[in-house]
């Protein structure tokens, strides 16, 4: 091994971005490399010589591949996750983040927990022993601490830090100050170098800062707040609001105005001093039951959270129909000045992803100008470019302007002519939304064997469809869970044959993208903040959606780009794809897609 590098040879290019990254530790460097490269341990080994660091990744599961590396090269790390689901009390039952830490911190202070009551009897090295025994998997580490050594796995993860050469922790941990205090009472963010994985979600705040109250849960509140007879002024408010919520109609997030939300400090404090008041009420019932009380919750808390964003600065309110048919308030974040404030507190950031955008795109994100490596760019293909086939079909648009009945008719033809083409394999079909993905599939008769993204579908779901099916088709939503999560193999070789993108992913045109537009143009030109709310976005979707296909060099993929828009110059700049054809039909389509498979492309 060289350097420590714990396989057998480097890739092309990981070498020179370990070295790269290390002899730029302090700035803000991005690295945008395809998935199968080695982020990981490139990250892991070029922070050798930092004395701490905070390796953040969208989720749990997330966690697994680093964890795995670390052990590889045997590094001291701990982990940090949801306190919530690592607690031994809870067994399993839901309760809502923001009742659970007040439950907990209840807990601890009376000394009734005996899981955080057994923290002094435990060594550093017992707990990282099992850490290092325990498979790659943040559920099971959590698990058998709490079953052999009696503790809580949260708080003596979390003790582990001082000792840690590398924590671990899922993105709120970094972007949310008041859980980054959760778990590092005693640590400044200013003490870290910082990773962060898929470094792309960055460009999308909203999915980094959100919370939502829905009519429902403004119900049980006022509900509440009658039961235990808390005060006629929180009634007042939430009937109010409630009025607020009533109002709203449309699907698409439509701009609240704040000051009819936001109560004034007074009302806030007012309903924090209710949720203690209904808590302690409803302590009465476990009082000898330190498992029950955990699962204490209170709807107060929900709104009380809400309105904490609500007051920020930079955070607008929205209302919206969800899916299910519920209306609801969302608090969400009109600038990348909350992303920008946290990583500007740390010793150095290192960003990372196989879709991060140009510089120019990620300078706007960090305030900083990036230190940025582009691995295929400075040192060529990762793996094979033959591998890969990518064709734009330029008879098919999903643009509002052009969209009717033939416009869904032609998507699905193309996916049913797709399928019909393929031998064996996966074909991933992406739309741009759930609503046109609907009106496609009303036009799909002749596909034997598909899955169709919904809220319940898991990857579970899709894994064993796929193993059920000589050939299969997943519709997904660009952006979502399967587009960006699915990873389908067969004999250690990708099952993903063919990924179409039907159509360009754009967000939709709504209140916030609205004003998240008009925001970033104060101080952007027009052109530069409309690539940033909308050209972005649909770009990081579609390479998501592409990069499930190549895991590997001897995985091989059929990629169709079936919008003309796809030619335009800002998304091919942002893209920065080789198109090997362009089709003017799906019949051609079709036939260049056979002649990649039988290897005369």
């Amino acid at each position: 091994m060289e350097q420590g590098f714990p396989y057998e040879e480097f890739r092309r290019g990981q070498r020179e971005s370990l070295t790269r990254v290390e002899r730029n530790l302090g700035k803000v460097i991005a690295l945008k490399a395809p998935t199968g490269f080695g982020k990981t341990v490139v990250a892991i080994l070029s922070h050798s010589k930092a004395d701490r660091v905070l390796y953040a990744v969208r989720t749990r599961n997330e966690m697994s591949p680093v964890i795995k590396e670390l052990v590889r090269v045997s590094y001291p790390f701990t982990i940090v996750f949801s306190g919530r689901r690592m607690c031994p009390l809870l067994k399993g039952r839901s309760v809502p983040s923001e009742d659970f830490w007040i439950n907990c911190r209840v807990l601890r202070s009376r000394g009734v927990c005996p899981y955080f009551q057994n923290l002094p009897r435990v060594s550093s090295k017992e707990v990282m022993g099992i850490m290092e025994s325990s498979p790659p998997d943040p559920h099971a580490i959590a698990s058998n601490i709490a079953s052999m050594l009696q503790v809580c796995p949260f708080f003596v993860l979390t003790q582990l830090v001082r000792r840690a050469k590398f924590v671990v922790v899922t993105y709120p941990y970094l972007f949310r100050d008041d859980i980054f205090r959760i778990a590092f009472p005693d640590l400044g963010l200013d003490e870290f170098y910082v990773v962060v994985d898929e470094a792309h979600t960055l460009l999308n705040p909203q999915s980094l800062y959100e919370e939502e109250v829905s009519e429902r849960v403004i119900n049980e509140a006022l509900k509440e707040v009658r039961a235990f007879n808390v005060g006629e002024e929180v009634w007042s408010y939430l009937k109010g609001l409630r009025e607020v919520v009533a109002r709203v109609r449309s699907r698409m997030l439509t701009r609240v105005d704040k000051s009819r939300v936001y109560p004034g400090e007074g009302t806030l404090y007012l309903i924090e001093d209710a949720i203690l008041d209904v808590r302690l009420k409803k302590l009465r019932e476990f009082l000898n039951n330190p498992g029950g009380f955990t699962s204490i919750t209170t709807r107060l808390s929900k709104i009380a959270k809400f309105l904490t964003l609500v007051r920020e600065h930079w955070f607008r309110v929205y209302g919206v129909v969800s899916e299910d048919g519920f209306r609801e308030l969302k608090v969400l974040p009109i600038s990348y000045e909350p992303i920008t404030q946290r990583l500007a507190q740390t010793k150095g950031v290192l960003l990372m992803s196989g879709t991060l955008p140009p510089k120019d795109i990620v300078k706007v994100v960090v305030s900083r100008d990036p230190y940025y490596i582009d691995v295929e760019g400075d040192y060529g293909p990762v793996f094979p470019r033959h591998n890969r086939f990518y064709v734009v079909h330029a008879g098919l648009t999903s643009s509002y302007r052009y969209r009717g009945e033939r416009t869904f008719l032609g998507y699905a033809e193309l996916i049913t002519k797709i399928y019909e083409g393929l031998r064996e394999g996966v074909v991933l079909a992406t739309y741009p939304s759930y609503p046109f993905m609907e009106r496609v599939l009303d036009n799909v008769t002749n596909i034997e064997n598909q899955v169709v993204e919904g809220r319940g579908t898991t990857l579970g779901d899709v894994v064993k469809a796929s193993k059920e099916a000589d050939k299969l088709v997943v519709h997904a939503v660009a952006g979502g869970k399967l587009a960006e999560g699915i990873e389908l193999l067969r004999d250690g070789v990708s099952a993903i044959k063919i990924v179409a993108v039907l159509g360009v992913p754009y967000p939709q045109p709504d209140d916030y993208v609205r004003d998240l537009r008009e925001e970033l143009r104060r101080y952007l030109t027009r052109s530069l903040a409309d690539e940033l709310v909308m050209d972005v976005p649909a770009s990081i979707r579609t390479l998501q959606a592409l990069g499930r296909a190549i895991r590997s060099g001897r995985d091989r993929a059929f990629m169709v780009l079936a919008d003309r828009r796809f030619l335009t110059p800002r998304l091919r700049r942002i893209l920065n794809l080789r198109y090997e054809a362009v089709a003017r039909s799906t019949e051609e389509v079709v036939k260049l897609m056979k002649a990649f498979f039988e290897g005369f492309l």
